[in-house]
């Protein structure tokens, strides 16, 4: 009886964000509450209200990508805004003076755009949008089109020219399928997290698996869900049984976890 555990892997590795370009950005050069203000703007006729002030690095206690609506276009070079990236009162985040900040249109919220994708095809509600560049990670809400995924929540996961890829654990749609019934022992490595299934030999054939981790970690947490998941599949009495992994939490930078090679040996 034939038996696999589903391993996800990356959908869309490597893709660099085709998203619009932003409407305006620049760096702060004064500190004044609930404004947003850089010298030789030109706000009035590049930006909008409604339109999103948005962190391109991290400042201070405000995290990269953290943001402010614009309730006001007050000239050139002042912006009024609201919102999680500035204090409620003071000066902080984008109201403070050196600031990296770009403005993306409000007609851009969410969105993950890659030209040339198929998201129609094999993204779904639910998947997982990780950004390499800032090393957070999203969840989608909805697929528009081929090349446009809305991501849950008013946010700025993915910004024109971000690195990222996609994860799911939906089923055998981006993962790798390892067999499990013909395997004599499964082992972890708590110094990398690398998976090795072991299976009886068959002449000259390869006889070991080596799966190694995506994000690097040094603890054998994948092993432990991927032993459990794995044990589970063997007790089923169906003749042909296969599960996806589930995706997990990472220790390591992007913070979630995806099988990264497969080797043979």
């Amino acid at each position: 009886m034939e038996r696999y555990i589903n391993l996800p892997i990356q959908l869309y590795p490597g893709s660099t964000a085709t998203n619009a370009v932003a409407a305006d950005s620049g760096t702060t050069d004064a500190a004044t509450e609930g404004k947003l203000t850089q010298s030789g703007q030109n706000f009035v006729t590049s930006v909008s209200v409604g339109d999103y002030a948005v962190l391109t690095t991290a400042v201070g206690s405000f995290a990269i990508r953290s943001y402010g609506k614009v309730t006001a276009v007050d000239s050139d070079t002042v912006l009024s805004i609201v919102g999680p990236g500035l204090p409620a009162t003071g000066t902080g985040g984008l109201s403070a003076s050196g600031s990296a900040y770009s403005i993306i249109a409000a007609a851009d919220v969410s969105k993950c755009v890659l030209s040339g994708a198929k998201f129609t095809e094999n993204i779904k509600r639910g998947d997982i949008v990780c950004n390499e560049t800032t090393n957070l990670n999203y969840t989608v809400a909805s697929v528009t089109d081929d090349t446009t995924i809305v991501l849950a929540g008013t946010n700025f996961g993915i910004l024109v020219g971000d690195d990222f890829f996609i994860l799911s654990d939906r089923g055998s749609q981006g993962a790798t399928k390892v067999r499990l019934d013909n395997a004599t022992e499964i082992r972890g490595n708590a110094s990398n997290g690398e998976v090795t299934v072991h299976y009886k030999k068959l002449g000259s054939t390869n006889d070991k698996l080596a799966i190694s981790m995506g994000d690097t970690v040094t603890d054998d947490a994948y092993f432990i869900k991927f032993k459990e998941v794995a044990t589970e599949i063997m007790k089923s009495r169906w003749t042909t049984n296969s599960e996806t992994m589930p995706l997990t939490v990472s220790t390591g930078t992007q913070g979630i976890q995806w099988a990264g090679a497969f080797t043979w040996s």
